[in-house]
């Protein structure tokens, strides 16, 4: 089954019960295939009053075309110990993640580590009625790194478009041909239409769902931008466009 989720997300649930919190780090961790770095240690923190139960599961990081983040179950990389655990109020719990997976990787492995809050009473009476109950979850980036690094991001296309709703947009592909993640941080792009004009976009304003994106390795992107308006927009739509990236 797939599942998705963001990077952290609280997840609110409607239930008879107090609210509760607490903390997982770090955020993004990577892993080598063998030695002492296919292991690594997370921390749960408890900074509230009452005791909570935490259960941490790893999941298969994919990216679609669209962007979206698409995740399955992934227990078969990893042992996680403990996997299941009650945090007493105000303190602090270790938990060992060790990689299990194939031990040659030459192309980076994406995961998510999940760790989510679950319902725990204690034995407690619950009498208040019409309470809302924070469950939190936090799912980290969990990378498995290649031997050898080879970063490259190149946009493969660059299209003229009309969408469903009549307004005048670019379809930018984005081709991840490298073997890690690439983040899209500070990154420009130049663009020469068909009768040799260059312009250059920059920042999620100019290219949005472009810029500041994480794109997985070997993944390919397709987004629609907003048609830039130093260009002007081709009657014929099969024109040919280039487009060069840059990075700060």
């Amino acid at each position: 089954m797939i599942k998705r989720f963001s990077a952290v997300t609280a997840v609110v649930l409607f239930a008879v019960c107090s609210v509760f919190a607490f903390q997982f780090s770090p955020l993004e961790q990577t892993f080598s295939p063998t030695g002492a770095d296919s292991q690594k240690t997370f921390t749960i923190v408890n900074d509230s009053n009452d005791s909570i139960a935490v259960v941490i599961t790893a999941l298969v990081r994919d990216q679609s075309e669209t962007g979206e983040e698409l995740n399955t179950d992934a227990s078969r990389y990893f042992s996680i110990s403990p996997s299941k655990v009650v945090v007493p109020a105000n303190s602090s719990q270790y938990v060992r993640v060790q990689y299990r997976g194939p031990s040659t990787v030459t192309s980076e492995l994406s995961f998510r580590l999940r760790a989510e809050q679950v319902n725990y009473s204690l034995g407690r009476q619950e009498s208040q009625q019409n309470m809302f109950n924070f469950l939190y979850i936090y799912t980290t980036a969990v990378y498995v790194a290649p031997a050898q690094v080879v970063s490259r991001l190149d946009i493969t296309s660059l299209k003229p478009v009309i969408d469903e709703e009549g307004n005048k947009k670019m379809e930018v592909t984005m081709v991840n041909s490298g073997n890690v993640h690439q983040v899209t941080i500070g990154m420009s792009v130049t663009i020469t239409d068909p009768k040799g004009k260059q312009i250059t976009l920059s920042g999620t304003d100019q290219l949005p769902g472009v810029a500041g994106i994480n794109i997985l390795a070997k993944k390919k992107l397709v987004v629609l931008i907003p048609w830039p308006e130093e260009l002007e927009f081709p009657e014929d739509l099969s024109g040919s466009y280039k487009a060069a990236i840059s990075f700060e």
